[in-house]
This record gives C-alpha cells, sequence and structure tokens, in this order.
C-alpha cells in the first residue's frame, strides 16, 4: 500500500500555512536582520525585487515541504538564482561570512519557532512524524539556499583578491622595468664623469654606491613579482635538489664579496637531497649568506659563514656566522619586511638594504612548505635553520 503523499497529511496542513503566513514572517525574519547588518534599514533589501525575495523564499519552502524529496529546492533555478543575488549584495556592502550565517540562523529559527507553533495548535490531531520531517525538510531548504548564498559571496571576494593581487604583480614589474632603465644611464655617467680632485671621486664613489643600491631594490622587487606568481602556472617546479652542490654554488656566486671581506664559507658535504623548488631554495640561500658575509664581525680575526647539515627527520640544514649577531629586540620582527637589524651601522660595515632579505627568505620558505628560524646574540653571530617536509632523497 503507497503511503499517503505529503499533501494529506500533517505536513500538506504546515505546507499551506506556511505558504499563507509568508509575508509576515518576512517581515519578522527583516526586522531582526536590521540589527546585525552594518547598513541602514532599507538598504537590507535595497530593491523591489530583492525585497519580494524574501516571502519568494518562504514560500518555495512551503513548496518543498508538498513535494516529494526527490524535488530538491535547489534544482528551481529562480529561486537559487536569488539566494545568489543575496550574496553578491551582501558583498557590496562589506557584509561578513558571520553575518550572512547569522541572516540564515535567523530565518531558520524564525520557521522552526512557526512550525513548532503550527503543531502545539493541532494539537493530538498532528502526526509527531510528519511534524518531524516537516522541520527537517525546512533545515534542509535554508542549508540549501544559505549555501549558494555564501558561495556567491566568497566568490566575489575572490574574485577581488585575484585582481587585486595581479594589479599588485602587473605594478611591480613596471617599477622594477622603469628603475632598471635610467640606472644604465646613470652607470654610464658615473663612469664617464671626471674625478680631478678628492672631492670630485667621493661625489663619483657616492654615486656609484646609490646606483649599485637602485639596482638591488629593482632585483628584489622582481624576485618578489616572481613569489607572488606561486601558483600562477601548473608548470612543475620541484625537483630533486642537492643542497651541498646548491650552496656550493651560491658561495661561488659570493665569493668576491666574501673575499673583500675576508670571511670563510664552508660548506658540508653532507647537506640533505630533496624534492623540492630548487629556485625558491637557492634563493633563500643566496639571501642568507649573503646577509652573514655582510654582517661580519670587523672586529674578528676570523670570520666565517658555515652551512651544515642538521640531524634528524626530514631535512633541515643550519647557516652560521660568528657576525655581529642581531639586538635581542630585533629577532622576533627579522622576517618581517623592511626591518633592518643594524641600519645604524650601514657606514661602518659598507652594508646597505631596504630590510627585504629575510622577508624573502621566510616567502621562499613558506611556498616550499616550509620554516626558517634564528637564533642570535648580538656581537656574537646569528644561526638560521631551515627545514622542508618535502621527501628526502636517499643518498
Amino acid at each position: 500500500m503507497n503511503t499517503p503523499p505529503l499533501a494529506e497529511s500533517t505536513g500538506a496542513s504546515i505546507a499551506a500555512r506556511l505558504h499563507a503566513s509568508q509575508r509576515e514572517l518576512a517581515s519578522r525574519w527583516l526586522e531582526q536582520l536590521t540589527q546585525i547588518l552594518p547598513v541602514d534599514k532599507r538598504e537590507v533589501f535595497p530593491t523591489a525585487q530583492l525585497l519580494d525575495h524574501i516571502p519568494e523564499l518562504i514560500a518555495e519552502i512551503a513548496q518543498f515541504l508538498r513535494a516529494p524529496k526527490d524535488e530538491a529546492i535547489a534544482a528551481n533555478t529562480a529561486v537559487m538564482t536569488k539566494a545568489a543575488e543575496l550574496g553578491a549584495l551582501r558583498y557590496q556592502q562589506r557584509s561578513s561570512v558571520h553575518q550572512l550565517l547569522r541572516e540564515y540562523h535567523m530565518l531558520g529559527t524564525i520557521l522552526e519557532e512557526f512550525i513548532t507553533s503550527e503543531v502545539s495548535r493541532m494539537g493530538a490531531t498532528a502526526d509527531a512524524v510528519e511534524a518531524l520531517d516537516a522541520l527537517s525538510c525546512v533545515s534542509q531548504a535554508v542549508r540549501v539556499l544559505q549555501q549558494q548564498t555564501v558561495d556567491t559571496f566568497v566568490g566575489k571576494y575572490s574574485e577581488t583578491i585575484e585582481r587585486q593581487t595581479n594589479q599588485l604583480r602587473g605594478f611591480t614589474r613596471l617599477i622594477s622595468h622603469e628603475i632598471r632603465q635610467p640606472l644604465g644611464v646613470l652607470q654610464v655617467l658615473a663612469r664617464m664623469i671626471p674625478a680631478q680632485d678628492a672631492q670630485g671621486r667621493q661625489l663619483v664613489t657616492t654615486l656609484e654606491r646609490n646606483v649599485v643600491r637602485l639596482g638591488e631594490v629593482a632585483g628584489k622587487l622582481e624576485r618578489l613579482a616572481r613569489l607572488t606568481r606561486a601558483n600562477d602556472d601548473n608548470l612543475p617546479t620541484e625537483q630533486e635538489v642537492e643542497l651541498s652542490a646548491l650552496a656550493t654554488d651560491v658561495a661561488r656566486q659570493l665569493e668576491d664579496m666574501a673575499t673583500t671581506r675576508n670571511v670563510s664559507v664552508e660548506i658540508a658535504d653532507d647537506l640533505p637531497t630533496l624534492i623540492t623548488d630548487s629556485g625558491r631554495a637557492e634563493l633563500a640561500l643566496v639571501n642568507l649568506i649573503a646577509n652573514a658575509i655582510k654582517y661580519s664581525d670587523p672586529g674578528k680575526t676570523e670570520r666565517y659563514v658555515r652551512v651544515r647539515n642538521v640531524p634528524g627527520p626530514g631535512a633541515s640544514i643550519v647557516i652560521e656566522d660568528n657576525g655581529i649577531g642581531i639586538p635581542k629586540h630585533k629577532v622576533v620582527m627579522i622576517f618581517e619586511q623592511f626591518v633592518r637589524a643594524h641600519s645604524d651601522r650601514d657606514e661602518e660595515l659598507g652594508a646597505q638594504g631596504l630590510g627585504l632579505g629575510l622577508a624573502i627568505v621566510r616567502e621562499c620558505m613558506e611556498a616550499m612548505k616550509g620554516t626558517v628560524t634564528v637564533t642570535a646574540v648580538e656581537g656574537a653571530g646569528a644561526a638560521f635553520t631551515l627545514t622542508w617536509p618535502a621527501p628526502v632523497v636517499a643518498s
């Protein structure tokens, strides 16, 4: 024997009453919304279409109670479109996901209270199972509509973030390019300016030093632009990397800098081999080793930078030096952009920079799903530990 359709039961009565009370319930919902949304009451639903969609949603939920369960509310294009419009509206009004969830929680509570009241009014004639089924259907419908609204809301924010990221990336590349063009002219002029006396030579030296510094700024801007493209394309960036060979190559790149400052760079030959992004690994090592050389202690006879393995699970190496270290109050912020530990000693150390090097190291390690940490004592040196969670290749 077939089960009587919902339209002939307690559920049908609840659905009919819900449909008849749609405007009253919509008004109740609207009144509560004005208390949580950061907009004027008239802007909660600023157009007639959206204002009408409140009772429409409730009417559709009532219809959902009458229909077989295989006729899901999500199949109603018009209603799902209204739910999406609500998400777009709340995005424009700068609401939050939390506020959206509260909106639908309020609607769900209002409808549940209404059904409970109706069942109580029906008394002994009400079928408890069908009443529970009606409550379940209402909760399901509210969840579906809520999901559509939230998905649209989050999608709008994702589009904005992506657009702003692309704009920032383009701006960074443009600035880097525009800086490099006049730099070439300045470099040529610096070589052509006659330095006939001590003052002239000093001016030329100052010009050359600042041209070099601008070149470093342009290079770092380019690196930052590359870092923001972490997952823009599907090109494979991970490969087998022998850290000993990579660090040795980096030391070779920095040989002139180390020789000028009388710093020895020692690379252990037992550094791990792992699967990672070789470009980012190299960029992290370049910045750390260059920093260690740059901030070597001129007061020490022996000056060194050592890159060695850290035994343990995974892959960890440490870049340590006996340089001038880092002031204690600067250690906690050293990986932030534009933070420099010894900007007051630039003239003495012949060091210049923007405070981006260690921020770039952090960005690189985060992109490789790794970490960088530091221990340092002012006047005694620093040790930076790089750790990768990527699979280590057996030696």
